[in-house]
């Protein structure tokens, strides 16, 4: 932008947005959006409706993502992409996902309300099918706009609820399947000069911290284990005493303690590193009230967001494996390691967005994202990546989402600032 111009986001633009999602994909106690389905297309309509009433260049590729553009004064330039996610969980809450496309649009509508036009196209991005409910694999939209979904995947991956294929789903509403089945881009990562993705945060951080938003560090990947057994030997309850045991439940139970005091070592020797066990069982065609389980079921989904400590996870995990296989007489099997790899923000987006906030005085944390983003997709094609969280009260994936209008502000005058100095 032109020395001395201070643009400003459009907040009660954004106020008005937020409100007509929340009418028109209202699911009562929250909302939905289904990826590929009526709520989120509702959705995408309304983000291209208010990009037309701006006078941006709107556009859609192949597979429905939706793209509003300001242009700059060197359109040659690599343009910013601003972006998030439009689809929702069942019975969601509001701002997942659409506070960062809504948060794009309020900075695009200051950067054209103060009549200069930025040095670089600035394009904001509504992404689809980001929650992996719907359809069993993460940042399916952008990772098909990128070329980088795996072909087959069109075809196979089913949605949770209607059993039709992605690509059945994508045909249904008027957009082509078969660039994807050719890995054909539709953006290329040369002509990015970076991807920024505001997101509200999903956990409690800033609220214990105080703060308004965040920088974000990386987007952590790991080791995650979705078919995880041990295998020991069915008994009966009464005649099999302790030492004559090779019960799977109790060695499960003592790999979760296990994996819960790895955890705290790790957190006091300076690891950032988070572990969940979501679903535990046994089999339900065996297991019994008078019997020994001879199989426990287990996921296990590990989180860190430096190399060294992945590796030492998986090292120690491979030690207590050891150590509970041999007091109980069981085996592991872990079966396939679906983590992802770690997604680090790039410096150059870090550092201007921290400077953003400095120069306009607003009070920022640093932290890692423990949850997945369509910005992890966007840094491992090797765009110039950066994220802004938004304090978000009450956690996220429920229809009690509370981000307050002060911090989404904030957070949008720090992503505008950014755009006018890039």
């Amino acid at each position: 932008m032109g020395s001395g111009t201070q643009p400003q986001p459009d907040i009660g633009l954004a106020e008005k947005l937020f409100d007509r999602l929340a009418a028109d994909t209202a699911d009562p106690p929250g909302v939905t959006r289904q990826a590929y389905g009526a709520g989120e297309q509702k959705a995408h309509d309304l983000v291209a409706e208010c990009g037309s009433a701006l006078g941006l260049e709107v556009d859609r590729d192949f597979v429905g993502n939706t793209y509003l553009t300001l242009p700059g004064s060197d359109r040659t330039a690599p343009k910013i992409l601003v972006g998030s996610h439009m689809d929702s969980v069942p019975h969601g809450g509001n701002f997942d996902g659409a506070a960062g496309v809504v948060c794009g649009i309020a900075a695009l509508a200051g950067l054209r309300h103060a009549g200069t036009p930025p040095r670089r196209d600035v394009t904001v991005m509504a992404i689809r099918a980001e929650e992996s409910c719907w359809f069993p694999a993460s940042y399916i939209g952008s990772r098909m706009a990128l070329g980088r979904l795996p072909p087959g995947m069109v075809d196979t991956l089913r949605r949770s609820d209607t059993g039709r294929t992605l690509a059945e789903h994508i045909g249904a509403l008027g957009f082509d399947p078969d660039p994807v089945r050719q890995s054909r881009p539709y953006l290329h990562p040369e002509r990015l000069a970076c991807y920024i993705e505001p997101h509200i945060e999903q956990g409690p951080v800033l609220d214990e911290q105080h703060l308004p938003i965040a920088i974000v560090e990386a987007v952590t990947g790991g080791a995650r284990y979705r078919e995880g057994r041990i295998f020991g030997a069915y008994d009966h309850a009464g005649a099999a005493p302790r030492r004559f045991r090779h019960d799977a439940v109790a060695a499960l139970g003592e790999f979760i303690t296990g994996v819960n005091d790895m955890w705290r070592h790790l957190e006091s020797e300076g690891h950032y590193s988070v572990f969940t066990f979501g679903i535990i069982g046994t089999d339900p065609a065996m297991h019994s009230f008078s019997r020994v389980p001879g199989e426990a079921r287990f996921c296990l989904d590990s989180r860190g967001i430096r190399p060294e400590t992945i590796a030492e996870i998986r090292s120690r995990l491979a030690s207590l494996i050891e150590h509970v296989s041999e007091r109980h007489g069981v085996r592991f099997e872990l079966g396939p390691d679906s983590g992802p790899d770690i997604a680090a923000m790039a410096p150059s987006s870090r550092s201007g967005l921290i400077e953003a906030a400095q120069a306009l005085g607003i009070p920022f944390h640093t932290m890692p994202s423990g949850a997945g983003h369509d910005a992890a997709a966007f840094a491992w094609a090797g765009v110039p990546t950066g994220m802004i969280f938004i304090r978000n009260v009450h956690g996220s994936h429920n229809a009690d989402e509370k981000m307050d209008i002060g911090d989404f502000e904030k957070a949008s005058a720090v992503l505008t600032r950014f755009i006018a100095a890039s």
